[in-house]
């Protein structure tokens, strides 16, 4: 979490940050930086089955160099990364994941949950119609849990991409919402058993091409909400992902104070771009609105939260150790710009008081263009 009285600091970087300059701003202000391992290639989707970098190895050791090569200390691992084509868990790979980091000095800075891309799972996890598979898929999200307790980490990220529809009257939505929730309550209860917090996270769509079970994070405050409640416990939280915001055109900011006002914690942030009511793009972080960006951020430091920003990205053309080079920088430089609005909050809090949008606009503008 800034300190109000750190911020004097920003004065010590000047202009563009690059390089070495990169690395002391995240230390001086204690920001948690990383990467997902899925950000570190090699890439395909439905034009380029084959891959668009066929030569990158797709192993996690290899993906965590390309990490390192970035110049970033901090990953989140995959669960499908661990599984053998039975759904066996390769212990000795989460054994040498773990060995590596340690070598290395890297960070383990969370575990995402992920079985979108196994086709017995088209149809869905939690949600899904069959019942034998929605057991199945619990089973597989609940050993998932025992990789993350064996890599140190308590702070779990479940994405169900297939869970949803693609047609009108597909589906009971009253039942798929209550279907699911009986699920999440369930891996809510065995993330408590192993003194883990669960996060969820949302999409409007992609795979599904109507739309998931959680198309906003609005509704993935109101399901963890009602989970908590039930559980008397804090036990679901949130991960807000950037680009998926700005898919259903929502102020990525406003959601930020959402959850705090709904007391719904929020664990993790996947960092990316994508452009307004558009796909599930995963570009370089801040190629987007800059405006939205550095707000988002804002509010970010301004509810106090102190855990990790997590590139979520596909650079599919580009060379993934550049890609994420550039969303580092471009990260740090938009972050450093949000701090020092946050210097002048109080300023901006009076104005913002007044209902003038352009004394506001007045006031951030140069640290906007300039700073």
């Amino acid at each position: 979490m800034v300190r109000y009285d750190s911020l004097s600091r920003l004065d010590e970087f000047k202009g563009f940050l690059e390089g070495n300059a990169v690395n002391k701003f995240l230390e001086v202000f204690d920001i948690k930086f990383g990467s997902g391992t899925w950000a570190a290639g090699p890439f395909s989707d439905r034009f380029m089955g084959r891959g668009y970098s066929p030569e990158l190895a797709s192993d996690i050791i290899s993906k965590l160099e390309r990490i390192r090569k970035a110049g970033i200390s901090a990953f989140v691992p995959i669960n499908v990364e661990f599984f053998d084509e039975s759904f066996n868990i390769r212990w000795d790979l989460v054994d040498s994941v773990g060995r590596y980091a340690e070598a290395n000095d890297m960070v383990i800075a969370g575990f995402a949950i992920d079985l979108s891309g196994i086709p017995q799972f088209k149809h869905g996890t939690l949600a899904n119609p069959n019942p034998s598979l929605r057991r199945k898929s619990m089973e597989i999200i609940i050993n998932s849990m025992e990789i993350a307790k064996r890599l140190n980490v308590d702070v779990v990220s479940f994405w169900p991409g297939q869970d949803g529809w693609d047609y009108s009257f597909e589906v009971n939505h009253g039942k798929m919402i209550a279907t699911f929730l009986d699920g999440l309550r369930e891996l809510a209860y065995e993330a408590v058993k192993r003194n883990m917090m669960l996060c969820i996270e949302a999409k409007l769509k992609e795979p599904r091409e109507g739309n998931m079970i959680i198309p906003t994070t609005h509704a993935a405050i109101a399901m963890a909400k009602k989970i908590n409640d039930e559980l008397n416990k804090r036990a679901v939280g949130i991960t807000i992902d950037y680009g998926h915001e700005l898919m259903y055109a929502v102020e990525p900011a406003y959601t930020v104070y959402l959850s705090r006002y709904f007391d719904v914690p929020l664990l993790s942030i996947h960092i990316n771009t994508a452009k307004t009511h558009s796909n599930d793009e995963d570009r370089v972080v801040g190629t987007g609105d800059i405006w939205q960006l550095i707000d988002f951020l804002y509010a970010t430091i301004d509810v106090g939260y102190n855990g990790w920003y997590i590139l979520d990205q596909f650079t599919y053309r580009m060379d993934p150790v550049d890609g994420m080079r550039l969303s580092k920088e471009f990260f740090v430089n938009a972050m450093k710009k949000a701090l020092e609005i946050y210097r002048h909050r109080d300023e901006i809090e009076k104005v913002r008081e007044g209902g003038d949008e352009a004394k506001v606009l007045d006031l951030v503008k140069e640290i906007l263009y300039n700073f």
